[in-house]
């Protein structure tokens, strides 16, 4: 599937159909059916253990990523299943950016971090715009602009996610999945991820 393809042409964001999800013989989550719109914040709320990751990371196909993991049932993204044999599973990704519970910066600096995403992705732009814009939105430009030659592993933890999703964002997807990103964050960061997540959601 094309990137043409994957065009807006389903009434629904996400939506799933009879989603099965195995790891070897274990099933993880069974007949999820869901639907979700587009430009809305949508929460997935259970205790913890109960497939709310895996799931997730079943909308942007990082569970082909696990050697045990198979799915049964489609996942659509625009009307289109993202399971289908002639789907690219890295433009999946692209367009359906996804953020971890736990920070994963890159051993590298602040600048090249954030513009890491749209460098393998070919981005022929002004690279030092992408990089400012990104940071801004992602409420971190402020405290890193003067540091961006300096390793993503030297900031706080709330400022790594930040980091995190600043990369995320700099790919431009349509969809951006978030796993707890804030968990392991202090009150402040927490607030600031939320109010990100707000923001995020015109666009």
């Amino acid at each position: 599937m094309t990137e043409q393809s994957l065009s807006e042409n389903g009434k629904f964001a996400i939506e799933t159909r009879s989603m099965n999800v195995y790891y070897g013989s274990f099933r993880a989550v069974e007949n999820i059916d869901v639907k979700i719109k587009p430009r809305q914040i949508t929460a997935l709320i259970g205790p913890s253990g109960c497939g709310k990751s895996t799931v997730l990371r079943a909308f942007n196909r990082m569970n082909d990523l696990i050697s045990t993991s198979r799915l049964e049932g489609e996942v659509l993204f625009h009307g289109q299943n993202i399971y289908a044999p002639d789907v690219d599973p890295v433009e999946v990704r692209r367009r359906i950016g996804i953020v971890f519970q736990k920070p994963n910066p890159f051993p590298k600096s602040i600048y090249d971090n954030t513009a890491w995403g749209a460098k393998i992705n070919g981005f022929k732009g002004d690279m030092d715009a992408l990089v400012e814009r990104s940071l801004r939105q992602a409420a971190l430009w402020d405290e890193v602009r003067d540091k961006l030659d300096q390793s993503g592993l030297s900031l706080s933890g709330g400022q790594q996610q930040r980091l995190c999703i600043a990369r995320t964002i700099a790919v431009k997807p349509e969809i951006i999945l978030m796993d707890e990103p804030a968990s392991a964050l202090d009150p402040i960061a927490t607030l600031r991820i939320e109010e990100l997540i707000q923001e995020l959601k015109r666009d």
